[in-house]
């Protein structure tokens, strides 16, 4: 187990940043898919203890779990690690080294008898990419690095320019077409990106001058306890300003997860969810995502094995669709992304 305080897990990002410099909230995701395992639990019979082994190589720790009988949910200092019997969802933030887990997750594979099958790797464009340690320094030393294990295709979604909110996509060729790979490999997540956040909104998000610690207050404050229905949730607020929370569902295993920097400077939230859900109720949630936070600007990236779409017709009241992009990998899975703009008043 990691050496960190719990004082310092709650204070401090992954390593000492400039004061006033801001944290990086967007985050660098990992979605792995296994074989079956003989372990009737799979994954999910790995401890505690070696997921923080795994979680060390990528400079961050686990706070708090919660389980039921699908998926068991780690809030972790930066983000949130999900494990299914057969698949792992990673997320971490600021200036975490998260490809570094890779060889310590194939050995955790190997624990249970089980291979890696397929890797999704995304992210969206840092605010402050200079501060990123190897192998993050740009997308081109990430893929070398995700090549060293896989074959498969790059691409980068939405425009590249300043202020340019865009999406890098790495998917790996499925090792193995059989049957089992096929049920163990499904896509189907929808996430919300969310930049330039109202002021007003942030604040509920910071300790200071207020008397509120239990981040379960917080969550109830926003909105998020009723974002989805059947979710079990587990959150922490962070000192003096910041919030996770990863919610899981009960009937079926589906989560979602949201964390927050709220400073002005550097504010971010991102949403991200799996649930199984109608293209009109994925609509209603986008749009009551964005009533709780009410971003300047925010991408919407739906990622799934069926054809999935996000039409000009996806209105957001208040916001401009911008620059859609659509892509089909060769597996069949397709990535849908779409940029929205506040209107001018």
């Amino acid at each position: 187990m990691s050496d960190t305080s719990e004082e310092d897990i709650f204070s401090a990002p992954s390593s000492p940043e400039p004061e006033n410099a801001g944290f990086e909230g967007p985050e660098k995701r990992l979605e792995v898919n296994f074989t079956k395992s003989i372990h009737t639990n799979g994954l999910r019979s790995i401890g505690r203890e070696d997921w923080q082994k795994m979680l060390d190589l990528a400079k961050c720790t686990i706070i708090s779990s919660k389980s039921n009988d699908f998926v068991d949910s780690y809030v972790l200092s930066e983000s949130s690690l999900f494990v299914y019997p057969a698949k792992i969802v990673l997320k971490t933030c600021g200036t975490t080294t998260l490809l570094n887990c890779l060889d310590k997750l194939e050995e955790l594979g190997c624990q249970i008898e089980a291979e890696i099958v397929s890797i999704i790797f995304s992210r969206k464009n840092f605010n402050f990419p200079e501060r990123q340690s190897f192998p993050h320094l740009n997308f081109e030393t990430e893929v070398s690095q995700l090549r060293k294990k896989f074959h498969g295709a790059a691409h980068i979604l939405g425009p590249v320019h300043s202020r340019g909110d865009h999406h890098y996509v790495y998917f790996s060729q499925l090792r193995d077409a059989d049957q089992d790979v096929k049920e163990v490999a499904s896509y189907g997540t929808l996430e919300i990106l969310m930049s330039e956040l109202d002021p007003e909104v942030m604040l509920k998000f910071y300790r200071v001058d207020r008397d509120i610690d239990n981040a379960k207050t917080s969550t109830k404050e926003v909105g998020l306890d009723s974002i989805l229905p059947h979710m079990t949730t587990d959150e922490v607020m962070f000192n003096p300003c910041g919030y996770s929370v990863n919610g899981i569902n009960h009937e079926d295993g589906t989560y979602f997860t949201v964390h927050v920097t709220p400073e002005p400077h550097c504010s971010f939230v991102s949403f991200e969810s799996n649930a199984q859900i109608s293209p009109v109720e994925r609509q209603q949630l986008t749009e009551n995502v964005v009533k709780i936070f009410r971003p300047g600007r925010f991408s919407v990236v739906l990622t799934s094995e069926a054809f999935c779409s996000l039409s000009d017709k996806n209105h957001i009241e208040g916001y401009c669709a911008k620059f859609r992009n659509q892509t089909q990998y060769e597996e069949g899975f397709h990535v849908h992304m779409m940029n929205y703009l506040r209107s001018p008043r």
